[in-house]
C-alpha cells in the first residue's frame, strides 16, 4: 500500500470518527459542535460521492456500447471547488497561513487548456507531500481541505492524459481532418471529454424550434448553444448553462457557420448533464426532412452518422427528444452540442459580390473572396463546395443558371488564390431559390437569400 493510501484511508476513517471530530472543531471553534457537525456531514457526503463514482468508473470501462476513448461516469471531471471552498472556510488562521500558496480552484474544467493552467499556477506544488505533513496535527479542516485539493489536481491531471489520448485517437483515424496547426481542442464534459477539430466553431450557433410540454423547469433555450458552461448549483432550478427538454420535448438546433459531417468514427456529441438519459436524435440538411440516427442512452453521448448518409453529405439541423425519461428534472438535461465531423461554412452575401442579376464579380467582391482565400491557407487539403443561391424572383431555370455562373465566378478567383494548394478539390453548384435562409416576403429577406455559400471540408 502506498503513502498516500495509506493517508487517504486515515483520513477517511478520521472522517467517521464522529466524537473525535466534533472535539477537534470544539477546541477550534469554541465548542460550535452544530458547525462541526454539519461539516461532518458534508465530509460524508464527499466520501459516498468517491466511492459511487469508483463503482461509476468500473460500470462505464465494461460499458460495451460505448463509442469513444473516454471514461464515462457522472461527475467524473467536477473540479470539487464547492468541497473545497467550504473546507477552507473551517480552517484557522495559522492553517489558513499554511496554504495561502495554494491557487484557487476554477469552478469548471471546460478544456484540456483549463486543467495546463492550474497544474501550471500550482508550481510543482506537492499536496500528497502536505498531506503526510500535517495529518500529525490532527487538524479535520485542514486534511479534508488538502484531500479534496489533491483530488482535483489528479482530476487536471486525468484530463490532460485523456486529452491526448484523444486527439492522438482522432488523428489516427482523421489524418487529413486538420483546420490549420493548434486549432483542434479537446472539450471536458461532466461525463466525457472529446476533440473537436474545429475547437469552439463545432458548437451549435441556433434554436430554431424548441417544444416543452411538461416538466420541472422551462430553462432558456439558448443554454444549448456555444461551448459547454454548466455549473451544478445546491437548487436544481438554479442551474446554470443547461437545458432540460421536459418530458418528451424537443429542441431544434442549427449549425450556422459549420456543417455536420462524416469522418471516420462518431461524428455529433452532446454535452450531458449528470446522468445521460434516452433522448432520441434527428438530423436534417433544411430543418423540414429529417433523418433518424440513433438514440443518446447508457454509455454513449457520441453518434456516427456514416450508415445513414452519403458521402459529402452537409447537415445543419440537429433535433433532440426526450423518450419520456423521469429524474430529479423531468426529461434529458444537457449543456451544448457539437459536430466532432464537420465542415467550415462560409457566407457571402450576393449584394457585396454581384450587381443585381449579374454574375461578374465587383471589386469589392473580388476582395472579399480573396480575404476569405487567405483564411483556407492553414489547411493542407480540402474539397471545397461553392454553391450559388438566389431569391424566388425569376423562372426557375434562370435562377439556376444564374446562381450556377455566381458559383462559378467566385470559384476562378478562390483557385486562383488557392494555386499552391495542389490537393484542393473545387465543385460549384447553382441551387436557384432552394433553401432559403429567410421567408422571400420582403426586399431585406430577399438580399439575404441572394447568396454564394462556401463549405470547406478537410480531403
Amino acid at each position: 500500500m502506498t503513502k498516500i493510501n495509506k493517508y487517504l484511508i486515515f483520513t477517511f476513517l478520521f472522517l467517521f470518527s464522529k466524537t473525535t471530530t466534533v472535539q477537534l472543531f470544539a477546541q477550534q471553534k469554541n465548542n460550535k459542535n452544530e458547525m462541526a457537525n454539519d461539516y461532518l456531514n458534508t465530509m460524508k457526503q464527499r466520501l459516498d460521492s468517491i466511492k459511487k463514482t469508483k463503482a461509476n468508473n468500473k460500470n462505464s470501462s465494461n460499458n460495451k456500447n460505448s463509442k469513444l476513448p473516454a471514461r464515462f461516469s457522472a461527475g467524473k471531471y467536477n473540479t470539487n471547488k464547492s468541497t473545497i471552498d467550504n473546507a477552507y472556510k473551517y480552517l484557522t488562521p495559522i492553517e489558513k497561513e499554511k496554504v495561502k500558496d495554494y491557487p484557487q480552484v476554477p469552478e469548471a474544467f471546460r478544456t484540456d487548456a483549463d486543467a495546463k493552467q492550474f497544474i501550471k499556477s500550482l508550481n510543482g506544488k506537492d499536496i500528497n507531500a502536505d498531506i503526510q505533513k500535517y495529518s500529525k496535527e490532527k487538524s479535520m479542516a485542514l486534511i479534508g481541505y488538502l484531500v479534496s485539493y489533491y483530488k482535483t489536481k489528479r482530476t487536471a491531471d486525468a484530463i490532460i492524459d485523456e486529452a491526448k489520448l484523444q486527439k492522438a485517437d482522432f488523428e489516427n483515424k482523421n489524418p487529413n481532418v486538420k483546420f490549420g496547426e493548434n486549432i483542434g481542442k479537446t472539450f471536458v464534459g461532466e461525463n466525457a471529454l472529446v476533440y473537436l477539430p474545429l475547437a469552439e466553431a463545432a458548437f451549435a450557433d441556433e434554436v430554431t424550434d424548441v417544444k416543452f410540454l411538461e416538466g420541472n423547469t422551462e430553462f432558456p433555450k439558448e443554454n444549448t448553444l456555444h461551448t459547454p458552461d454548466y455549473v451544478l448549483m445546491k437548487n436544481l432550478k438554479d442551474n446554470i448553462g443547461i437545458y432540460s427538454l421536459g418530458l418528451n420535448g424537443s429542441i431544434t438546433i442549427k449549425f450556422t457557420n459549420n456543417a455536420l459531417v462524416d469522418i471516420n468514427g462518431p461524428d455529433l456529441f452532446v454535452f450531458e448533464a449528470g446522468q445521460i438519459e434516452p433522448t432520441n436524435v434527428d438530423i436534417s440538411k433544411d430543418g423540414k426532412t429529417w433523418m433518424n440516427i440513433g438514440k443518446i442512452e447508457g454509455g454513449t453521448s457520441a453518434l456516427d452518422i456514416n450508415k445513414y448518409v452519403k458521402p459529402n453529405d452537409y447537415f445543419y439541423y440537429v433535433r433532440l427528444t426526450d423518450l419520456n425519461t423521469k429524474s430529479q428534472l423531468a426529461g434529458a438535461d444537457f449543456d451544448a452540442i457539437a459536430a466532432i465531423g464537420t465542415a467550415i461554412k462560409l457566407d457571402l452575401n450576393a449584394e457585396v459580390l454581384f450587381d443585381f442579376g449579374k454574375s461578374i464579380l465587383k471589386p469589392d467582391g473580388i476582395a472579399a473572396v480573396k480575404k476569405l482565400a487567405q483564411q483556407l491557407q492553414t489547411m493542407s487539403n480540402a474539397k471545397v463546395s461553392i454553391e450559388g443561391f438566389t431569391d424566388d424572383i425569376g423562372t426557375d431555370a434562370d435562377n439556376i443558371k444564374l446562381s450556377l455562373q455566381r458559383a462559378k465566378a467566385v470559384s476562378a478567383v478562390l483557385q486562383k488564390e488557392l494555386s499552391n494548394k495542389k490537393d484542393f478539390v473545387f465543385t460549384e453548384a447553382g441551387k436557384g431559390k432552394a433553401n432559403p435562409v429567410a421567408p422571400n416576403t420582403s426586399d431585406d429577406n430577399r438580399k439575404k437569400n441572394r447568396r454564394v455559400e462556401i463549405i470547406v471540408n478537410p480531403n
